[in-house]
């Protein structure tokens, strides 16, 4: 592997923050001072002292109190988000379906409702109210009971609102007069319509509980959750009884819009001076608190250093006393210090690992939508020249022949890019490498060129492996080129496979046994900052337009999709290794694939009649033309749900022919499974370029054709159908 630039999109890291200067000696020189000031004015270092003690306790309880509402807020934001996943999950189910609709299935809607309530401990019920604010559906009760809620405040804001994500003040269940907070969400048709509400129950001593159980070694510690209007949510110790329901000081406050905050006041619900913080709950209506009576803070500050106050009044056991602790206090102050700089760092750390991989994550999606989208033209590319060929090239084999070239160059870039991205479809096989390198070993040769030698050695008992062969092979060639690269005046690249079981695994692996395959060169080898990048999908530092940056991006997606993993071990001047490696395969071999295809029937148009379902028109008529061709009778629907609209109508076909990804909300793979139950007896094969679908569409049952396929493999299909069997 190579290095011959500094890649511009990566720079320095940020420098750490310089630390605050520590001068030890001076604060020794303070402290020999404080000995004749604890001699000459006693009174005055003892008052001095109380009011740094004291300031330092309300500082410590302004942290820890920011630490309780952290936790509380954390935990509200969890219980908040499964309440917004759970409405989405049920507006899934119900769709635009109103009254009448869940009616008529009120028994499964049921069932699935207190299912989805089963894993939830803190919530009471899952209820589904129609446009009235009468109760429709409900997980606890089968049937629904006749309970309005029409009046309820909660309702009507919603209503009118037509909110998304309403949070009710606490109230009484009308049925189970269960103590709860409702989440409420409208239900609105397409045509703006208000077809009602989903209403989420949410226990509120779950949060009570957990408020008790986080303040049981502080009794003096008060937790509650607000609205941002103030409202009371759930508060422990509860207010007394005779309390406003609105915080109005916090109102306040939350009115600011600051995310957080630490206050001291005197509170609306107690009349007791408070100093409390908040923080804001994720992106709810919501303010977590914690907040400590000033009297308790100046009654632990007054136990605490009341002992300290009596021993102040004798000069020399003052003076050891103050020592002591102020060393203390300095040697506590520079671990801290210490453990500020490596949190600080590991953070970083960490944030900057989350960015590179949400960059990965965009540019695989990006690389994948790409290609697919040039598998689509290539599909229309092939299917149009396989056409002219048929037709005699009308004069134009000549330039045709060359686009078929430049096609299947096009491909394989497709295929490296549906690689990289993870999601090529895959053709799973179990090779043994002391069999399988004798037969790649041309192709690798062939790619290092004449003046890089190749030394492969291969162990005779190596263990099978399960892998996508052609991409193993795409893999090792990808690295022979970039150590060609590495080597211009020539090298040496030594290729060994061997057999490995780890215990102390290296990073990314678990422990297992592997097949390790490591490709040495003697080239230039690549410094720290780049051999980090080397894995990343368009990362090079070849001259523009020498390289792709897809190499190194290949043979790790290859190796994970495998099970395993690669690495790069690499010094400047010194060469690289990249190792490979593929977990051992012990179940059963691949069963062959090469059966007899069925014998097909003889068919005369226009009774061979193929339903073919694709979204992309170009493609959808290239298809239709390459069947016209093959003596078949096209039907182009370009949905999966006017396809169902059609078979629903009785229509028959020879063949269904569906792509997997397409809009609406029947996709292939939906509508294939609904052509397996209502019409058993209908040949349907799906088309997808993406490995994923291809997984689930094998699933299903039926024929594949991975895109872009050839009008080879159309034809073998439909020469292997079935006689149509009229009803």
């Amino acid at each position: 592997m190579n290095e011959s630039e500094e890649h511009p999109g990566f720079g320095p890291a940020e420098p750490l923050p310089s630390p605050p200067p520590l001068d030890f000696r001076a604060a020794r020189k303070r402290f020999f001072t404080a000995l004749v000031a604890s001699v000459v004015i006693p009174f005055a270092f003892f008052g001095l002292y109380s009011y740094y003690t004291y300031e330092r306790a309300l500082t410590e309880s302004g942290e820890s109190l920011q630490q309780f509402v952290r936790v509380i807020g954390e935990k509200a934001n969890t219980v908040f988000s499964i309440n917004r996943e759970l409405i989405s999950r049920i507006e899934d189910m119900l769709g635009n379906g109103d009254a009448d609709f869940i009616a008529r299935d009120q028994t499964a809607l049921h069932e699935a409702l207190r299912h989805l309530v089963e894993s939830h401990p803190q919530i009471a019920a899952l209820s589904v109210l129609d446009s009235r604010g009468h109760l429709i559906l409900s997980s606890r009760f089968m049937p629904a009971p006749d309970v309005s809620v029409g009046d309820r405040a909660d309702f009507i804001a919603t209503r009118d609102a037509r909110a998304r994500f309403h949070i009710s003040l606490p109230e009484r269940g009308r049925v189970k007069n269960t103590d709860i907070v409702n989440t409420l969400t409208a239900r609105v048709a397409k045509d703006g319509r208000f077809l009602g509400a989903i209403s989420i129950a949410l226990r509120r001593d779950y949060l009570i509980d957990f408020y008790r159980q986080l303040s049981a070694d502080d009794p003096a510690l008060t937790l509650a959750l607000h609205r941002e209007d103030g409202a009371v949510l759930a508060r422990y110790p509860a207010p007394p009884p005779h309390a406003p329901e609105r915080h109005s000081v916090l109102a306040a406050a939350f009115a600011q819009g600051e995310p957080a905050g630490l206050l001291r006041y005197v509170s609306p619900l107690d009349n007791d001076e408070k100093l409390t913080a908040f923080r804001r709950v994720g992106d709810y209506p919501l303010y977590a608190a914690a907040g400590f009576a000033i009297r308790d803070v100046r009654l632990a500050w007054w136990r605490r250093d009341v002992s300290i106050a009596a021993i102040a009044l004798i000069p020399c056991i003052a003076l050891w006393v103050l020592i002591g602790f102020s060393l203390r206090r300095l040697k506590a102050e520079e671990a801290s210090w210490h453990n500020w700089r490596g949190e600080l760092a590991r953070r970083r750390s960490a944030e900057a690992a989350t960015r590179r991989m949400q960059r990965m994550g965009a540019l695989g999606n990006l690389v994948a939508n790409v290609a697919h989208d040039f598998n689509n033209l290539l599909m229309v590319v092939t299917s149009n020249m396989e056409i002219a060929r048929r037709k005699g090239y009308n004069g134009l084999e000549k330039e045709v022949t060359a686009v078929g070239r430049a096609s299947v160059s096009a491909q394989a870039l497709a295929r490296r890019l549906m690689s990289v991205a993870r999601r090529q479809p895959l053709q799973m096989q179990v090779i043994r490498l002391d069999r399988w390198m004798m037969e790649t070993e041309p192709l690798i040769r062939a790619s290092v060129g004449d003046k890089v030698k190749l030394h492969t050695q291969v162990s005779g008992t190596m263990w099978p492996v399960r892998v996508d062969a052609t991409e193993l092979t795409s893999a090792l060639i990808n690295i022979a080129v970039n150590a060609k690269d590495a080597m211009p005046d020539g090298g040496d690249l030594h290729i060994q496979c061997n057999n490995a079981r780890y215990q102390d695994v290296p990073g990314g692996l678990v422990e297992n046994e592997y097949v390790v395959i490591a490709c040495k060169d003697s080239g230039t080898g690549m410094r720290p900052e780049v051999a980090k990048h080397a894995f990343e999908p368009l990362f090079t530092t070849k001259a523009p337009g020498a390289g792709t940056g897809l190499g190194l991006a290949q043979v790790l997606a290859m190796a994970e999709q495998a099970g395993g993993m690669a690495r790069a071990t690499s010094a400047w001047g010194y060469g690289t290794t990249i190792y490979i490696y593929l977990p051992r395969w012990t179940g059963e071999a691949d069963a062959p694939q090469d059966t007899a295809p069925e014998s097909g029937v003889q068919r005369h148009a226009p009774t061979s009649t193929v339903l073919l379902v694709e979204d992309n028109d170009e493609v959808a008529a290239g298809l239709c033309a390459v069947l016209e061709v093959l003596g078949w009778r096209a039907h182009h629907e370009p949905s999966g749900d006017a396809a169902l609209r059609v078979l629903e109508a009785g229509h028959e076909f020879d063949l269904v022919l569906s792509d997997i990804q397409m809009p609406g909300t029947y996709d292939g793979i939906r509508l294939a499974e609904w052509i397996r139950t209502m019409r058993p007896q209908q040949p349907v094969t799906l088309m997808t370029g993406y490995a994923d679908q291809l997984e689930q569409a094998r699933r299903t049952g039926v024929a594949i054709l991975a895109k872009p396929f050839n009008i080879d493999d159309l034809k073998a299909l439909l020469d292997g159908l079935p006689a149509r069997h009229h009803i």
